[in-house]
Parts: structure tokens; sequence; C-alpha cells
């Protein structure tokens, strides 16, 4: 982040802040955690009003996700992998009779329908002025982690920190490139939301309810 003021960058209006050359001996930084170091350096130094920050990142596939980089500083968002893997269903007859450049378009359409659900909730109408707005009240993060990278953001339930968050990026990178037969060309399953075999832990799983 220091080297974004040097004088090698004069003249550059717009910043890339990419993980896409992450690979098995690269991990990548959580794109938001990166977007917002990057944002409020910017800010501090008097140069977020003419500078462009674009994210490039895989870890962008929801409404949610877009919300969050876009509200803590992003101008636009290349979500490359969920394009990837809506290309690649496409091709492989997984998707019915869509082609890829519909699967695509259809995703565009879908996030950005839920983007201006997003503002007109918070009474918001363009996105100008939502990109860097912070409206977010963060849950399960350090106060030391909140002021030192996401400055001004409202927390009142404390939590991980930045060891903790460098911790689970590692756990995750390893889960993708362990080599199981089982998941080798498939998506990771998730389970976020419900649960799901190899997914996140939850209280009730088909044990408890049992």
């Amino acid at each position: 982040v220091a080297d974004l003021c040097s004088s090698d960058l004069a003249g550059y209006t717009s910043l890339i802040i990419s993980d896409h050359k992450m690979d098995r001996g690269h991990i990548a930084i959580p794109a938001l955690l990166a977007l917002s170091a990057i944002h409020h350096h910017l800010v501090d130094r008097g140069l977020r009003s003419s500078t462009g920050l674009v994210v490039e990142t895989g870890s962008a596939r929801e409404v949610h996700h877009f919300a969050l980089v876009g509200g803590y500083g992003a101008e636009a968002v290349h979500p490359y992998l969920a394009l990837e893997t809506l290309i690649d269903l496409a091709r492989g007859g997984q998707l019915g009779d869509v082609d890829y450049k519909k699967a695509c378009k259809n995703f565009v359409k879908a996030i950005g329908k839920g983007l201006r659900k997003v503002m007109s909730k918070m009474g918001i109408s363009t996105y100008m002025s939502y990109t860097g707005a912070q409206i977010f009240e963060a849950v399960g993060l350090s106060r030391s982690l909140i002021e030192r990278y996401f400055t001004g953001t409202t927390s009142n339930v404390e939590g991980i920190g930045l060891f903790e968050v460098a911790e689970e990026s590692i756990r995750i990178h390893q889960a993708a490139f362990s080599g199981d037969p089982v998941l080798d060309g498939t998506l990771d399953a998730g389970g976020e939301y419900a649960f799901r075999v190899r997914g996140e832990e939850h209280m009730w799983t088909p044990d408890a309810i049992a």
C-alpha cells in the first residue's frame, strides 16, 4: 500500500486490484480487505477523489459480495471466476438452451438488480453515491482490524483479527489445491445457508435432528 503514492504511478488515474494471478504457490489477500486498505490509504493522502479503483476477483459471486466491495470503494468489479464458471456450465450443456453469452448477461443483470435493491433500501439513488459509503455494520471483527483497515465502520460485536483472517485464507487456499479426487474439477459445496456435506458446520445437522 505504501508504494501506491510513489513516482512510478504518477499519471495513472485507475488502479486494478486483482487476485487473478493466484496459484498453488501464491495465496490471495481477501479482496475486500485489500480494497478497503487501499481506499483508506488514498483518502488519507488526499488522492482518492482523483483515483478509480477496479476490483478483479474470484471471490465475488453474490449480490452481497458486490455490495460490499462497492460500499468500500470499488467503482467497478470484474468477477472473473463467476463468469468463467457460467461459460463452462453453458458449454457443458448444464444450463439447457441458454448459451454462455446469455448466461453471463443474465448474471450481470441479476447482480445489477440486486445492487439497486440494496441501494434503494438505503435511500441511495446512484452507484457513485454508494461507492465508498460504508453503510455496513461489521459483526465478528476485532476493533483493531476495523480501525486499521475498515476505518469508520460501525462495529458493536468484536471478533477475529488479522491473524485469523490470514489463517482462514490459508485454509481455503490449501483446500482449493488439496488434490482431493472427490472435489477435483468441481465447485465447493459451500454450505453457508444450509447443511452440505464437507460444507460449513451448522447447529442443525441430519445427526442433530435424528
